[in-house]
């Protein structure tokens, strides 16, 4: 009886769930034959970085500077990259569009259950800091998973912990140069740096899924990401970049999101009072 729910029910469930998942969002299905594609070629025959063919020389050179800058960055942050997300380089907002779900912003990563994922950036997206936000995103996703990324990892710590290495809104003094920056000059006010503008007026309880985080308007989007800076940069500030490894390998190893990341900060906290 059990092996006929198992063929009649389960199976055929488990076949149409990942087909009606890219139904729903061909941006996968393009993001999943770019190779195929007579749009895009490899850079430099980097199998990992696809570039559109409308993409200029000059546009090329930067793209392949801001990737090693930003794979430096990843590296140093995670003590190591496992990440092999393929990168997808749109020069045009019509072409990022077709690419990425949504089409706003500068970049935005695309995760599969089945473990590939893609990080597509847009015109805007040919940046060191982007590039490095997305990679941090497609670095939590393959230490924990899809799976336990989406079930146990609130939005707010995926967010938070790639704004600590996307520049345009953070101090590299918080984790690069610990104790060179005052807790007032973390985020900071340089020309070069954006801000968010209002306080953080939301409680993280209320940005704990994707929809939570990016639901509403503009602004309040703002005040999330702010939300989310805040409190990751203060947990970093006191659990330092080792913090980041170890907060993995304690969920990947089965520990709660929650307790582990209570537990460093206590620790942390307990080891600088002796």
């Amino acid at each position: 009886m059990r092996g006929n729910v198992l063929f009649r029910y389960v199976l055929p469930f488990l076949i149409a769930l990942p087909i009606s998942f890219l139904i729903l969002y061909p941006q996968l299905i393009r993001c999943m034959r770019v190779d195929q594609s007579t749009d895009f070629e490899q850079l430099d025959s980097q199998k990992q970085v696809y570039v559109n063919r409308l993409a200029t020389q000059k546009q090329r050179r930067q793209l392949r500077q801001n990737v090693v800058t930003a794979t430096d960055r990843i590296r140093r942050f995670w003590d190591g990259q496992r990440g092999r997300a393929i990168l997808i380089y749109c020069p045009t907002q019509d072409e990022y569009r077709q690419y990425c779900i949504g089409g706003e912003g500068a970049g935005c990563s695309l995760g599969l259950p089945w473990g590939e994922s893609y990080l597509v950036l847009g015109p805007e997206g040919n940046n060191a800091d982007v590039i490095a936000h997305e990679l941090c995103h497609d670095e939590l996703f393959a230490r924990l998973g899809w799976w336990r990324v989406k079930r146990q990892i609130p939005q707010w710590f995926n967010e938070g912990l790639a704004l600590m290495v996307d520049y345009r809104f953070s101090s590299p003094s918080l984790w690069e140069k610990p104790g060179t920056a005052q807790p007032d000059s973390l985020f900071s006010d340089d020309a070069t740096t954006m801000t968010f503008g209002q306080p953080p007026m939301l409680k993280l309880t209320d940005l704990e899924t994707t929809r939570d985080f990016f639901g509403g308007s503009y602004e309040r989007v703002m005040l999330a990401y702010q939300t989310a800076a805040d409190e990751v940069g203060r947990w970093l500030a006191i659990v330092g970049q080792a913090g980041v490894p170890a907060l993995a390998n304690a969920v990947a190893n089965g520990d709660d999101f929650r307790n582990a990341y209570q537990r460093l900060e206590r620790e942390k906290r307990r080891s600088r009072s002796r």
